[in-house]
């Protein structure tokens, strides 16, 4: 986004009026900036209503302080970020990395409950194939009587197994032929909540007897939602105690989000390919959120991965007034963190 040009008052004077509103709550005015700039109050109100006009700042109402606008906001989180973009986390994101966890979901759930209770944000943890996560191969093993043990491989390196009793018996020579065509076919497809092997796949196996291909491709559909990893969302109870801080379309847009798994998918999706693509914390600030309504809300999110691949998201959502410092730095700490944690093994 495009900043109107200002002078360095003018700068000081916006990022101190973002400050003092985030921290308060209140419309900021000249006398309130007074103790905080080296500038007499009548220059202040002067920049104060240049800032207006250029759409950084605007008022309730004729006699009140300045409040910021959406694009005062973006201005004040890109000022953070540029300040020290790899500056290490705080003392308050420290403690993300305190204990152990025995599986992946144990490790998002936990990431995800320490993001809420350090920010009193809503914090939502996505994991691999809740986001996309791809097929990456089927595998079998003949048992006795016509039955197969078949394996399911997915990119992010979960799999998962489970028997299929054929219809017909089938040669080995066949099955060999129909899973290197089914591989050939699946291999990088992604998988999330509304997967289905398309019609293409059912035709790259034509050659084969239909009702044994759609066991197998049946096996394979269940298996891939099997090893979905799920998002987890922590904090609900504390974003509906902001109300104050939050138009009630907003609350209402969020909680319609949760309630509709497309859309958090979505919303997430999206998270994950912007903070991949700008390789770092991503923020998205009221107007910015507009095709999911969010408007009175912003949304700090950044990529988390394993071996240099990304893997999943981790995100912040509540109203506009935010701690973006903190909620910027825990994000990025949570986001090492689980990359570590990852590569690590956990």
């Amino acid at each position: 986004m495009r900043h109107p040009e200002i002078s360095d008052r003018q700068r000081e004077i916006l990022l101190k009026t973002l400050e003092l509103y985030i921290s308060t709550g209140l419309p900021v005015g000249s006398h309130s900036l007074a103790d905080e700039v080296e500038a007499s109050s009548s220059t202040i109100r002067s920049e104060l209503s240049y800032l207006e006009s250029v759409g950084l700042l605007t008022h309730p109402h004729t006699s009140a302080g300045r409040v910021p606008t959406d694009a005062g906001y973006r201005y004040y989180v890109d000022a953070l970020m540029a300040a020290d973009p790899s500056a290490e986390p705080g003392e308050a994101v420290s403690f993300l990395t305190r204990r152990g966890f025995g599986n992946l979901d144990e490790l998002l759930n936990g990431v995800s409950e320490d993001m809420s209770e350090v920010t009193r944000l809503l914090a939502v943890v996505a994991g691999p194939s809740a986001l996309g996560d791809s097929l990456s191969r089927a595998d079998y093993v003949a048992l006795p009587g016509g039955t197969l043990l078949l394996v399911v491989s997915m990119g992010s390196g979960a799999s998962s197994s489970t028997t299929v009793v054929l219809p017909r018996p089938v040669e080995e020579g066949e099955l060999r032929e129909m899973f290197s065509a089914l591989n050939s076919w699946i291999g990088g497809r992604p998988v999330g909540g509304d997967f289905e092997l398309a019609k293409a796949a059912r035709k790259a196996l034509s050659d084969h007897n239909p009702l044994v291909v759609e066991a197998v491709l049946q096996a394979v559909e269940g298996l891939g939602r099997v090893t979905e990893r799920g998002v987890f969302v922590r904090g609900a109870s504390t974003l509906l105690a902001r109300l104050d801080e939050m138009d009630p379309a907003s609350l209402a847009a969020v909680v319609e989000i949760f309630e509709r798994r497309r859309w958090l998918l979505g919303l997430m999706g999206d998270a994950l390919r912007r903070s991949v693509s700008s390789s770092g914390v991503v923020v998205s600030i009221g107007a910015e959120n507009a095709v999911y309504n969010l408007v009175g809300t912003s949304l700090v999110a950044a990529a988390y991965g394993q071996h240099e691949k990304p893997y999943g998201v981790v995100s912040l959502i509540g109203p506009k007034r935010m701690d973006y410092d903190s909620a910027i730095a825990t994000v990025r700490s949570a986001a090492e963190t689980l990359t570590n944690r990852l590569s690590d093994g956990f």
